[in-house]
C-alpha cells in the first residue's frame, strides 16, 4: 500500500505480482481510494470478466463499514455492456449477441422515439425521464452499494433502465468497475469518459488479472473475414438488393462469392500445400499458415482486372450500402446490423495495415467448415496509448513474472515500478511435486504407448486413494476430451464433474457449486476435470476442503501454429526474448493460476502434482517445485501432516 501511494504521488505506473488470496484487491482499492478522495481523483478499475467485478464492490462495502465518518465519500458502481444492462437486450436472443456499436445505435433510436412519444420507444428509458423516480433509485443505490447484477435486478423490478441510471451514478462515483473493453476500445472509452465528466489526468487506472491484458489487446486489435460472414453478406444482398459494382463488372453477391473462392484457394495453397494441378506438395501440420501481405488484394485485382483505386471505390460502396441497410433495419425495430458494412470496414483495414505490427494468416477453422483470413496483431502496445494519459496506472496479478515482459509488451515507460511480493502464507501449507515417468509431449507419446497408461494410473490412484476434493487440469479441452473419450478414467470411483467448453456461465457456476458441496461434507470428496487457462482456473475461490489436491496433466505449451511462430519471431526481433516472452512465461502463468486455486488464506492446505517430466524447466517460476520418486508415499506423508 505504501508503494502504491508513492507511485500515485509521483504519477508513475506500477506493475506488481502477489499470490492468489494475498489481498491484492483490498490493498489496492484502499490505498487508491484514500488518495483519490484527498486529491479529487476517480478510479477506473478494469477486470477481464463481469464475474470479477463482484469482488471489487464487496470489498468497497467492507471499506465503507470500517469508515462510517466518511461513508458518503465512498461510493462505486459496477458497469457492464448494454448486452447485459439493457433490459430489452437481456430478453431478446438477437440483441444479446449485438456488438457494442449496434446496440448503441439501437438504443439511440429507441430513446429518440421515446422522446417523440411514439409507440416504438422504450418504456424502461421513459421511466428514467421521471426525476423523482430516478432520485429514489439513486438513493437506494448509494445506501446499498449493489453489485452490477443486484443493481440490474432492482432496476428491472422498478421498470427503469439500469444502463441509463448508471450513467447518472458514474458522475458521483469515486470508483467505477468496468470490463477491459471500456478502457481499451476507443468508441466505448469516449462514452465512459463523457459520462464521468472528468479529464483522463484526474483518473487512476487499475488493471486486475493483468496477465490477461496483452492477449486481450492482441485479439481486440486483430480482424478476420470468415466464410460464414461472406455467406451472410450474400444473403443480405439478396434480401435488400444486389447492385452492380466495379463499373458494372460484378454484383455485390458475386463479389462476395469470389472472395469466398479466394479464401478457399489460399487455404488449399498455404495450409494444405495443394498446387493448381491438384498435387499436394506437403502435409498440413497445423490449421493455419502465413500468407504474403498483398496476396489477397492482388487476387481480387487480378480476377476483376481492376486497379487499386477501383478497389478503394468498391470498399467505399460496400460501406455506404451497408449503412443504408443499417437504416432499414433500424426502421423495422431491429438491430442496425449489416454484414456488408462489416466487410467494407474489414477490407479497408486489411489493405492499409502497418505490417511491422501485424501478420496475415489463412486459418482453416471449424474442421474446414469456416476458413478465414486474419490480420493478427502482434504488438499489444498498439492499444495502450491511453494508459499514458491517466494520472497513474496500477497493474496487478497473482502470476505476472517476468514483470519486464509485461512492461515491455504494453509499452510502459522504463520508470514503471516492478515489484514481486512473496506469498504471506506458510510455505509448509503447500506442496508442489512433479514426476518424470510421464509427459504429454506428442512425439514421446507416439513412441511410447505406455505413457498414457501411466498417466491414467497416476490420476486414478490419486483420486481413489485420497478422499479429498480433487481438480484435474488438462492443457486443453481437446486433450481432456481425448482422455475422457478413450475411457481412461473410468476407474475413478468418485463423483466426476467435467467442465465443458461451451458451458453457459450459469451452468458452470452450478457445476462448481455442486463440486464445492462435496468438499464441505465429510464424505469421499469429488473429482473435477477442467483446463488450464479456462474460467475455473482463474479467479474462482475454493477455500479449505473445497479443493485440496490439484493434478496438472502435462505442460500447457502454446500450439506451434503460424500465429505462435509469428509472435515468437516478433518478440525475438523486438526484445531478443521470443521463447521466454511468448512460450515459457505464458505457460508458467497457466500452471501457477491452476495451482493458485489451492491456497486462498493462511489456514488452507493443498498439494499439486505436475504429471510431466518437463516441469523441471519451470523451477525459476515455481521455486518450491520438487521431484517425487514415490508419488503416493510423498502425498500420503504431506496429507497426514
Amino acid at each position: 500500500m505504501q508503494t502504491i501511494k508513492k507511485n500515485l504521488k509521483s504519477e508513475d505506473n506500477m506493475v506488481f505480482e502477489s499470490g492468489t488470496g494475498s489481498g491484492k484487491t483490498i490493498c489496492t482499492i484502499s490505498s487508491t481510494l484514500e488518495y483519490a478522495i484527498e486529491n479529487n481523483k476517480k478510479i477506473i478499475y478494469t477486470t477481464r470478466t463481469n464475474a470479477q467485478q463482484r469482488q471489487v464492490i464487496l470489498e468497497l462495502r467492507e471499506i465503507r463499514k470500517k469508515n462510517p465518518d466518511i461513508k458518503n465519500n465512498i461510493f462505486g458502481v459496477g458497469i457492464q455492456g448494454r448486452s447485459n444492462m439493457c433490459l430489452l437486450a437481456r430478453n431478446d436472443p438477437e440483441f444479446e449477441i449485438g456488438t457494442s456499436e449496434e446496440l448503441s445505435k439501437f438504443c439511440s433510436n429507441k430513446k429518440k422515439n421515446t422522446k417523440s412519444n411514439n409507440n416504438k420507444g422504450c418504456s424502461f428509458y421513459k421511466n428514467t425521464l421521471d426525476n423523482e423516480k430516478v432520485k429514489k433509485i439513486i438513493k437506494w443505490t448509494k445506501k446499498n452499494l449493489p453489485t452490477a447484477e443486484e443493481f440490474i435486478q432492482y432496476c428491472e423490478e422498478k421498470n427503469h433502465c439500469p444502463y441509463e441510471i448508471n450513467k447518472i451514478l458514474m458522475k458521483e462515483s469515486q470508483l467505477v468497475v468496468v470490463p477491459y473493453v471500456y478502457v481499451f476500445d476507443p468508441m466505448i472509452r469516449n462514452m465512459l469518459f463523457d459520462s464521468l465528466s472528468l479529464p483522463e489526468e484526474d483518473m487512476i487506472l487499475i488493471v486486475d488479472e493483468a496477465h490477461n491484458l496483452p492477449d486481450y489487446l492482441r485479439d481486440q486489435y486483430s480482424a478476420q473475414l470468415t466464410l460464414y460472414m461472406l455467406s451472410n453478406c450474400v444473403l443480405e444482398s439478396e434480401k435488400y438488393g444486389d447492385p452492380s459494382i466495379a463499373d458494372g463488372k460484378i454484383t455485390i453477391s458475386e463479389f462476395c462469392k469470389m472472395l469466398n473462392e479466394i479464401i478457399l484457394d489460399l487455404r488449399d495453397t498455404y495450409v494444405y500445400k495443394i498446387m493448381e494441378n491438384g498435387i499436394r506438395t506437403g502435409s498440413a501440420k497445423n490449421n493455419d499458415a502465413f500468407i504474403p501481405s498483398n496476396e489477397f488484394q492482388t487476387e481480387i485485382l487480378s480476377r476483376l482486372k481492376i486497379t487499386s483505386k477501383k478497389l478503394h471505390e468498391i470498399i467505399g460502396d460496400l460501406i455506404a450500402y451497408g449503412e443504408k441497410i443499417q437504416e432499414y433495419c433500424q426502421k423495422d425495430g431491429k438491430l442496425p446490423r449489416s454484414y456488408l458494412h462489416k466487410l467494407g470496414l474489414f477490407l479497408d483495414f486489411w489493405i492499409s495495415l502497418e505490417m511491422n505490427q501485424y501478420i496475415k494468416l489463412i486459418v482453416d477453422a471449424k474442421s474446414g467448415k469456416n476458413p478465414r483470413i486474419e490480420a493478427y496483431c502482434l504488438d499489444p502496445s498498439v492499444g495502450t496509448d491511453v494508459i499514458r494519459s491517466f494520472h497513474s496506472s496500477i497493474h496487478m496479478s497473482g502470476t505476472l513474472e517476468p514483470l519486464e515482459e509485461y512492461r515491455d509488451s504494453l509499452g510502459l515507460n522504463e520508470n514503471t515500478e516492478l515489484v514481486s511480493y512473496p506469498s504471506p502464507f506458510p510455505r509448509e501449507n503447500r506442496k508442489l511435486l512433479y514426476v518424470r515417468d510421464v509427459t504429454t509431449k506428442y512425439s514421446e507419446m507416439v513412441k511410447d504407448d505406455k505413457i498414457l497408461d501411466k498417466m491414467k494410473n497416476h490420476v486414478t490412484n490419486i483420486c481413489n486413494t485420497f478422499p479429498k476434493n480433487t481438480m484435474v487440469f488438462f492443457p486443453s479441452y481437446n486433450i481432456m476430451s481425448m482422455f475422457k473419450e478413450n475411457g481412461n478414467f473410468n476407474g475413478i470411483k468418485r463423483c466426476l464433474f467435467v467442465e465443458e467448453q461451451r458451458m453457459s456461465q450459469a451452468a458452470l457456476m452450478g457445476l462448481v457449486s455442486d463440486f464445492k458441496e462435496y468438499g464441505n461434507q465429510d464424505g469421499d470428496g469429488a473429482t473435477m476435470f477442467s483446463v488450464m487457462g479456462g474460467r475455473i482456473s482463474e479467479g474462482m475461490d475454493f477455500p479449505a476442503e473445497q479443493l485440496e489436491i490439484a493434478i496438472i496433466v502435462g505442460i500447457p505449451y502454446p500450439k506451434p501454429t503460424a500465429r505462435q511462430r509469428g509472435l515468437q519471431r516478433y518478440y525475438d526481433l523486438k526484445f531478443r526474448k521470443g521463447w521466454e516472452y511468448t512460450v515459457e512465461a505464458p505457460t508458467a502463468r497457466k500452471i501457477l493460476q491452476s495451482v493458485g486455486r489451492l491456497i486462498r488464506d493462511e489456514n488452507d492446505r493443498g498439494i499439486a502434482i505436475i504429471l510431466d517430466r518437463r516441469a523441471s524447466r519451470f523451477k525459476k517460476y515455481i521455486r518450491e517445485l520438487q521431484e517425487s520418486k514415490n508419488l503416493m508415499a510423498d502425498m500420503k506423508s504431506f496429507i497426514e501432516k
